[in-house]
């Protein structure tokens, strides 16, 4: 008798269960990864620019003041390979950027997953961390956005999810420093996504 409760107490909960889980609205999930896109230097083992200071086929920014803020070839503790790109805050500026321009107009509508190994030392302020900038028609801009992390961390991967948008002409991917501190990055990837 007791077995019998039991297997009724149990396919009344397993019901329960699967009800609700049917009836529960759930997010779209992100699925597996369609395809790499190609990007330029994406390990960095390329050597540094000298002319601007930054690693081959990236470009290196900084708001107002390009002084306040030092790009780096770090040959000492890569992700992989033999070196990584970093960037240190050295001046009083609010952010520096590390960017690529992917020009692809088959990309509207789709999701684009921005992946990069990141290592932060003493990062304060806003972050650092993975950044995307949609352009449109006449390089007005559609949508920024960003995965900032804080503090000291070791080499660990950090991903950004971004839907393009429909007229963008130009995703311009990279990272972004935004205070002080110093952010190192490697590995860049930039992948299609399925949604369900």
């Amino acid at each position: 008798m007791k077995r019998l409760a039991m297997a009724l107490v149990l396919a009344t909960l397993c019901a329960c269960a699967s009800s609700a889980s049917k009836l529960a609205p759930t997010a779209p999930e992100l699925k597996e990864t369609l395809g790499a896109l190609p990007l330029r230097n994406a390990d960095f083992e390329a050597p540094l620019r000298a002319q601007n200071h930054c690693a081959d086929r990236w470009d290196c920014s900084a708001h107002a003041d390009p002084g306040s803020y030092v790009f780096r070839i770090d040959n000492t503790r890569p992700s992989q390979g033999a070196q990584s790109l970093c960037v240190e805050r050295v001046g009083k500026e609010p952010w520096a950027t590390i960017t690529q321009a992917v020009r692809d107009p088959g990309l509207a509508g789709k999701v684009l997953r921005l992946s990069m190994a990141v290592r932060l030392e003493g990062v304060t302020g806003d972050g650092a961390g993975p950044w995307v900038l949609l352009h449109g028609p006449g390089g007005r801009n559609l949508k920024h956005d960003q995965k900032l992390l804080k503090g000291t961390l070791g080499w660990e991967r950090a991903s950004l999810d971004v839907m393009v948008l429909a007229g963008t002409e130009i995703v311009e991917i990279g990272a972004t420093l935004e205070g002080p501190g110093r952010l190192c990055i490697d590995d860049v990837r930039l992948e299609t996504v399925d949604v369900r």
